[in-house]
């Protein structure tokens, strides 16, 4: 197997990422195999295996990179001089729109994807990203508090809240795709009023 340098691994590395997530959206994540993955890149197959374990694997860190994008763009979004209920309300609102817009997510958010993949990735790997995205959820409930924007309420039951709620888009297909968006909107100004100062 070829040796490469720090550089060409970092190459490497970025052209797995950028080339799967043109591949995942294109064909899918169960039409699209390591020979295409590897051939996009140029490498051979048994060296993918030294930045990757599986193709899920990849599909994972790829879901992970478009989630960072995602709390940027809201974290920024969080920053605007809005009334509580309505701040709360525009973030749920515009966390589903992104889901929705982006096609790898939807793939995530399809029937037993998330179970699928997360079944044949390094356990370290789920448990990390697990406990991170927890901390950082928790953090940025934290802050809203003390923007005053939270009524008094454990961090954690709140973080806990928004997370069930941005769950509830694995049930899309279940609830109908054209009512999913009504009862959403209902749901989420009910959390939206219940959870926030007025």
């Amino acid at each position: 197997m070829a040796k490469f340098t720090e550089n060409e691994k970092e190459q490497i590395r970025q052209c797995l990422l950028n080339k799967g997530k043109e591949l995942f959206i294109k064909y899918g994540l169960d039409k699209t195999s390591i020979d295409d993955l590897v051939q996009a890149c140029g490498i051979a197959k048994g060296s993918f295996y030294k930045f990757f374990s599986s193709k899920e694997e990849l599909f994972y860190v790829i879901i992970q990179q478009q989630e960072e994008i995602k709390n940027r763009l809201i974290g920024e979004h969080m920053q605007e001089k809005l009334p509580p209920k309505e701040l709360i309300s525009s973030f749920l609102h515009m966390a589903f729109a992104m889901a929705d817009e982006n096609p790898l997510l939807q793939q995530w958010f399809k029937e037993g994807v998330a179970e699928r993949v997360k079944r044949k990735l390094p356990k370290h790997l789920v448990r990390d990203f697990s406990q991170d995205h927890t901390q950082d959820g928790i953090a940025f409930v934290e802050a809203l508090i003390q923007r005053d924007v939270f009524k008094e309420q454990s961090p954690e039951v709140i973080n806990g809240v928004l997370h069930a709620i941005m769950l509830l888009r694995l049930h899309k297909e279940e609830i109908g795709a054209e009512l999913f968006p009504k009862v959403m909107s209902v749901i989420i100004d009910y959390i939206a009023e219940g959870l926030t100062k007025s």
